[in-house]
Order: C-alpha cells, then sequence, then structure tokens
C-alpha cells in the first residue's frame, strides 16, 4: 500500500516523467549515434582501404621489365601487408595472381570473376563484401588498377569484417555504457529536481488534508513569487476565511438550535419523498414520535391523518396550507398546523415540506369560554330587556297620565332597550355562526335576482335619507350554489352601512364580477372613507370608525363582523379598500363550485 502511494504521489510521478523523457532521448540519441557511427566507421574503414590501395598500386609502377613479375610484385604485397595489417593481392589483367600477402599465388586460382577485380579491370574502385573461399571468413574487399607501361593489372586490399564488427562493437559497448552512466545521473538529478518541484505541493497537499480533517489552523510554507507562491497564499487565504466563516456558522447553528430546541412550536421538516429529516422536542413531543426518525416515511411515524391529508396537500397545491387538529392521543389537544413548501430558488425545484405546529388548545378554551359567555349572558339579557321594554311601551300609551318627563324619559328607555335588544341579537347570531352547529342549505341561485330583492329592501331607507342606488346587471345570467337567506342578510348589511354614511344627494353602486373561479360582488358609497390605520379593524366586533355617528344612526358595530362570517363560511372572502378618499368600497368573494 505504502509503495501504491508512493507511485501514485506528484514527486514520483514527476521524477517519472523527468526519467522517461531523459531516457528516451538517450536511447533514441544512442541509437542514432550508433547508427552514425556504423557507417562513419566503415566509411572510414573503406576510404583508408582504397588510400592503402592506391599507394601500393603506385608502388606496382616502379615495376620495369628487367626485373622478374612475380618475385616483385610478391615483394610488393609483403611489404604493405606489414605497414597495413590487411591481406593485400595483386593480380595482373587476365585475372592470375602474382602475389598474396597471406597465401602463395602459385597455389591460387584466377581471380578475373571476382566481384572487386571485375570492377576495377573497368577502371572503378571496386568495393565488396563477401565470404572469401580462399580465407573461409567474410571479408571486406577493395580493388583499384595498378600498373604502368610494362604492367598492367589491379591491386586488392581485404580485411576480415568479423575483425571489424568486433571493434565495431567494441565502440558501441563503450557508448552504451556513457549512455547508462548518463542516464543514472539523470535519474538522481531528476528526483532531486523533482522533490524540489514537488516540495511546496506537497506542503500544501497536507493543509489541504488537515483542513478536510478540521484543522483549519494548519497553514502551508512556501515563500515565491511563482504561481506555486500564489497558490499557497490563496491555500491559506481560503483557511482563514473557512475558518471564520465556520465559526461564524457554528455560532448561528448553535443559537438555531438553541430557539428551535426551546420554541413552543412544534417544527418538522420532510423532504420531497416524505422522510422525515428534522423535527425539534416540541414536535416530538406533541406528534409522540421516537428519537430514531431519521429517514423514516412519514406516515411511518405521524399517527395522525389529517396531518399527513395536509403533507400531501401542500404537495399538491404548491402553496401553504392551514389547519386546525385535534391531537386525541394527548387528551384532546388542539393544534394549529401550518405547511409550507421548500422550494431551492437556484435549481427551481422543490425539496421538501415544512410544518410548523402550534398548541391552540389554551387559546380554543379561552375562546371557547369567551363565545359561551356571550350566548349566556345574551339569552339572560334577553328576558329583562323584554320586561324594561314592555313596561316603555305601556308608559309610552299612557300619554294622558303622564307629565312631559315621563314621557320624554320613557321614549329614551324604550330607543334603549330596542338598541340593547338588537346588540343582544346580533351577539346570538354571532355565538351561533361562531359554534359552528349550523346549517347552511345550499342551492342554485340567480345573484342578480338576489341583488334586485335586498336593494327593493333598502329603496325606503335610501329614499329617506335621500341616497340613489345603481346596478348594472350583467346581461347573462349568473348562478351560484349558496344560502340564499344568509347572502342577502349580507348584502342587505353591506347596503344598510353604505346608505347609512353616505351623504345626502349621493349614489351607492353595485357591482357584479366574477371570473372561472369565483364570483365578487361589491357595494361602493360616496362617504368620508375609512383612515388607513383603521381598515385592518374594521370586521371586528364592536369596532366602529366613529362611534359618536354610529350610536346615532343605531349601529351596533355587529354587523360587519357578521358579514365576515357568513362569508368564510360560504367558503370565500371580505375585504374593504378606499376609494381614492372618495368613498368605501366593501366587497365578498363567492366560490362558484
Amino acid at each position: 500500500m505504502k509503495c501504491l502511494k508512493m507511485r501514485n504521489s506528484f514527486r514520483w510521478r514527476l521524477a517519472a516523467t523527468y526519467l522517461l523523457i531523459i531516457t528516451s532521448v538517450l536511447l533514441i540519441s544512442g541509437l542514432i549515434l550508433s547508427l552514425t557511427f556504423k557507417e562513419y566507421y566503415f566509411s572510414n574503414i573503406e576510404s583508408n582501404l582504397i588510400y592503402e590501395a592506391r599507394l601500393v598500386a603506385e608502388m606496382t609502377g616502379f615495376y620495369d621489365e628487367s626485373e622478374e613479375l612475380v618475385p616483385f610484385m610478391q615483394n610488393i604485397c609483403k611489404l604493405a601487408a606489414r605497414e597495413t595489417d590487411t591481406r593485400i593481392t595483386i593480380i595482373d589483367k587476365n585475372g592470375k595472381v602474382l602475389g598474396d600477402s597471406s597465401f602463395d599465388s602459385n597455389e591460387l586460382e584466377l581471380h578475373k570473376n571476382r566481384p572487386e577485380v571485375f570492377q576495377a579491370l573497368q577502371g572503378e574502385t571496386g568495393i565488396v563484401s563477401r565470404y572469401s573461399t580462399t580465407a573461409g571468413v567474410n571479408m571486406l574487399y577493395i580493388a583499384v588498377e595498378a600498373g604502368n607501361n610494362d604492367f598492367s593489372g589491379v591491386v586488392r586490399l581485404s580485411m576480415p569484417i568479423d575483425e571489424l564488427e568486433a571493434n565495431y562493437r567494441h565502440l558501441q559497448y563503450i557508448i552504451m555504457l556513457a549512455i547508462l552512466f548518463t542516464g543514472v545521473l539523470a535519474m538522481g538529478i531528476s528526483f532531486k529536481l523533482a522533490d524540489r518541484f514537488s516540495m511546496p505541493i506537497r506542503s500544501i497537499t497536507e493543509t489541504v488534508k488537515e483542513m478536510a480533517r478540521g484543522n483549519l489552523k494548519k497553514r502551508a510554507y512556501y515563500n515565491s513569487d511563482d504561481e506555486l507562491g500564489i497558490l499557497t497564499a490563496a491555500v491559506n487565504s481560503m483557511a482563514e476565511y473557512l475558518d471564520n466563516s465556520i465559526n461564524e456558522i457554528s455560532e448561528v447553528k448553535t443559537r438555531l438550535e438553541t430557539v428551535l430546541d426551546n420554541t413552543v412550536n412544534g417544527i418538522l421538516m420532510l423532504d420531497i419523498e416524505g422522510r422525515l429529516s428534522y423535527a425539534n422536542p416540541m414536535a416530538l413531543s406533541l406528534l409522540s414520535i421516537d428519537l430514531n426518525f431519521a429517514g423514516k416515511k412519514h406516515v411511518e411515524l405521524i399517527n395522525n391523518y389529517q396531518i399527513i391529508e395536509l403533507i400531501d396537500e401542500v404537495k399538491e397545491k404548491g402553496e401553504a396550507v392551514r389547519k386546525q387538529v385535534v391531537l386525541h392521543t394527548l387528551g384532546e389537544k388542539v393544534v394549529e398546523v401550518n405547511a409550507v413548501l421548500i422550494d431551492n430558488k437556484e435549481t427551481n425545484s422543490r425539496e421538501g415540506v415544512l410544518l410548523v405546529l402550534n398548541d391552540i388548545t389554551e387559546t380554543k378554551r379561552l375562546e371557547q369560554v369567551r363565545k359561551d359567555f356571550v350566548a349566556n349572558v345574551s339569552h339572560e339579557l334577553k328576558t329583562p330587556v323584554a320586561s324594561i321594554t314592555g313596561f316603555a311601551e305601556t308608559l309610552l300609551s299612557e300619554v294622558g297620565d303622564c307629565s312631559e318627563n315621563v314621557q320624554e324619559f320613557s321614549k329614551i328607555i324604550y330607543d334603549e332597550s330596542q338598541r340593547l335588544k338588537r346588540i343582544i341579537n346580533g351577539l346570538l347570531e354571532l355565538s351561533r355562526l361562531e359554534s359552528g352547529h349550523f346549517a347552511i342549505k345550499k342551492e342554485e341561485i340567480n345573484i342578480a335576482v338576489l341583488i334586485k330583492n335586498v336593494i327593493d329592501t333598502v329603496k325606503n331607507t335610501a329614499n329617506s335619507n335621500k341616497v340613489l342606488i345603481d346596478f348594472d346587471s350583467p346581461e347573462e345570467e349568473v348562478f351560484i350554489n349558496a344560502d340564499a337567506d344568509l347572502i342577502f342578510q349580507v348584502l342587505l348589511n353591506l347596503l344598510d352601512n353604505a346608505i347609512k354614511y353616505s351623504p345626502e344627494d349621493k349614489t351607492v353602486r353595485v357591482y357584479l364580477q366574477g371570473d372561472e373561479k369565483e364570483l365578487r360582488v361589491s357595494v361602493a358609497d360616496q362617504g368620508d372613507g375609512i383612515p388607513e390605520k383603521e381598515v385592518k379593524r374594521i370586521f371586528e366586533r364592536f369596532y366602529r370608525v366613529d362611534k359618536a355617528r354610529s350610536r346615532k344612526t343605531g349601529g351596533t358595530g355587529l354587523g360587519l363582523a357578521i358579514v365576515k362570517h357568513l362569508v368564510e363560511n360560504h367558503g370565500g372572502q371580505v375585504g374593504v379598500e378606499n376609494i381614492n378618499g372618495e368613498g368605501t368600497r366593501f366587497y365578498f368573494t363567492l366560490p362558484k363550485s
């Protein structure tokens, strides 16, 4: 394993690269040198032999007819052979051997057909390598033309090729030793250079390894202006930046964990496949989930089908969903569950679902106590209010027997008792709506006809207040499924308010709009409008913007609260907006389906 790591190291690969390059250069250079030297060596041998052959040929030119031919030539062969260390043969133009330094010329056959002799007799320099039948070895033959007026022939020099090959192999061996020595020296230099060049790389690598293990205090040390020096400085800067960033993230993570662990809300996170990835202690407690929840599907861990349906619903709709759920396993605890999708904005994909559980058991209990209190008090007040009203009516009927003060006070008692009666009826109506124990009798109704009926109902009130009512009925009939009586009550409240708060000679307009999904009905007046800071509270019970005027007009502050509950029980929404300082527009929407 250690050897494998060493072979995979940058230092070893760098050294191996250097070594491979140098070895390749040496081998190629050695091969080229060897081939070139061989050609040069043999070419030089041939040139020397040609030169020596011509010298011998010049020596034969000293022959004259006064001397015997064969002994003269034999003597030249012997003398020249000692000087040149070659076999020398002199042959006349007929191919007869006149002299030979190694053999008896009388025993040698005619040499006229020898290739080198034939070339020399043609006036050329004969150069031939072949097997010598006389000597029994491979020979290199050099033959040149020789003679004078008294003699004409060929001088031939020869040398054993094996001897030449041996000399060449010796030189080749010396070259190979030089290459080997150079290679060993290059190997040492390669490792030295590789070690020098890889040292900063090793330092950077060790630093990065320590950083990967979590030691962000580790630094690399290499001072230079080259690329490795720049890389070292960059790695050190990155380590410092990561160290600071991770410390900041750790602090934020610690604070976040503290908040999540101690919050009163339960928080769960699921991936897109429904596996639970996070749950804080409150969520584990509320849903009775085991600590070993990581990676398990929510259907295996959550034993409340409403929450499971809520998760599926938020995935299907792609928008936030809120629902109140009763946890029967924890003594009928009431939990408000908010579910939202977790989106990755960079990849534009869904990553999971976030659930926030808020225990509202105590809030619901207090709300129920308040509802019960209001309902009980309202019921208890109905009887004394009815008695007061009856007595006031009796006093008013006896006009002749009463003084003016008694009559005036009786009128005040009667009016206030009627007002109190309206408040009590409104509270009872709200209690009935909030309890959820009343039935909505939906039927197909023509909304335009219903609006006209409401307008006819309030026409007298409008005329007495000198207010006009305008409704532009659509050409096509619009039908919705709703409780006609309840929607009639909604429109009646909105129109009644618009008439009461509109100045004389002004117009209240009713609009009917809609699309494929929902219907929108608007009632706009031309009054003073509602201050912006009051708009968000206008649908609260008993809340009135102008309390003195509301008392004068007989308002109870419950009408808009009742409207809100009636519309929401139909699955719609209610709202209000100012019309550029020229009045107020109340509207409500109803789903068509």
